[in-house]
């Protein structure tokens, strides 16, 4: 006898039975599973170093607090403040508050908190000595601007910004002062801690900070702040980097010269100078510039920029000279 072809509901139910166990796989993909898996890792590590976590805040206990207003204040803060700053003023103002001002503000926060004193014997020359180096860097960015601006033309020179984008972005160049001044009179108080592994917290903690400002923004505000919610600053960072030669450079510059480096060295000099001789270093950054553009691109220096450099040398020959000699006198006082 020759097999009938079985009926629709025969066909229905096979197909059914088929297809069963494929909706319950589906029920429960294999993405699922590995997100489940990376939370739960990641749970089981918060876990495992809580009580690392513990030990470390109740033997630092200020310390910790120190360590992260560090990191915030010159990871996070200081970059912020210098690039929105940069953004709404020019190029020359921020090159003021990021270096002649940065020593001034530091020393008279210093004094003001009384983390260092003013000199007894010369107090005068200490603070002349100060000025005259600031007044030096400042001369030396003014001709350097002044020299600039004689080579444009007048759509150029008319085309300038108005009086409240130029306070307003004066104000955000403040926090930089603030920003630099506050790290590094915090890495004066973590000298016992190695300057590499010190630096490395600071970045840790700028990195947590940034992207968390970022997430927030983007949750609640939904990119007012910063112009752009998490997802499309990572994407953007994302083509910058398999793109743009230009951006891994600049990225691997700014994240180990000027950050790694700059904080290691400054870290490292806490230990054997006060943090108003180490911030007074920041003046020196107009006259640098200046001899770099002489050596690389061939410019003149001019009698402006020539005594800018002078007086920027001779305020910090006097400036140092009289923290050497306060130390001298610290150090042979007899005992009680």
């Amino acid at each position: 006898m020759e097999d009938l072809p079985p009926t629709q509901s025969q066909q229905k139910q096979s197909s059914s039975h088929f297809h069963r166990p494929r909706r319950k796989k589906r029920s429960s993909p294999q993405g699922s599973n590995c997100c489940t898996y990376i939370i739960s890792y990641i749970f089981y590590l918060l876990l495992m170093s809580q009580k690392e976590c513990t030990r470390l805040l109740k033997n630092l206990n200020t310390e910790a607090l120190q360590i992260i207003a560090a990191g915030t204040a010159g990871m996070l803060l200081l970059p912020s403040c210098y690039t929105t700053g940069l953004i709404m003023t020019s190029p020359t103002i921020a090159s003021v508050w990021d270096g002649p001002m940065i020593p001034l503000g530091c020393f008279c926060a210093a004094v003001l908190l009384k983390l260092e004193k003013r000199s007894e014997q010369y107090p005068l020359a200490q603070v002349g000595s100060l000025l005259l180096a600031v007044g030096g860097s400042l001369i030396v960015l003014m001709a350097d601007f002044i020299h600039g601006n004689d080579h444009k033309n007048a759509a150029e020179k008319g085309a300038g910004m108005d009086h409240m984008q130029f306070i307003q972005g004066n104000m955000v160049l403040s926090g930089v002062v603030a920003a630099y001044s506050a790290t590094a009179l915090l890495q004066k108080q973590l000298t016992h801690y190695p300057p590499i592994t010190l630096t490395g917290w600071m970045f840790g903690i700028g990195f947590i900070g940034c992207f968390g400002s970022l997430l927030l923004d983007s949750v609640l505000l939904g990119g007012t702040l910063t112009g752009c919610t998490l997802g499309q600053a990572l994407s953007q960072l994302h083509l910058a980097l398999t793109t743009s030669p230009t951006f891994r450079f600049g990225v691997f510059y700014s994240a180990y010269l000027v950050g790694g480096a700059c904080f290691a060295i400054a870290s490292f000099a806490s230990s054997h100078l006060e943090s108003s001789v180490i911030t007074l270093f920041a003046a020196c950054q107009p006259p640098m510039t200046a001899v770099l553009e002489w050596i690389w691109e061939g410019k003149g220096f001019g009698w402006k920029k020539v005594l800018g450099m002078c007086c920027v040398c001779c305020g910090m020959c006097g400036f140092t000279y009289i923290k050497r000699i306060e130390s001298h006198h610290k150090h042979r006082k007899p005992g009680p």
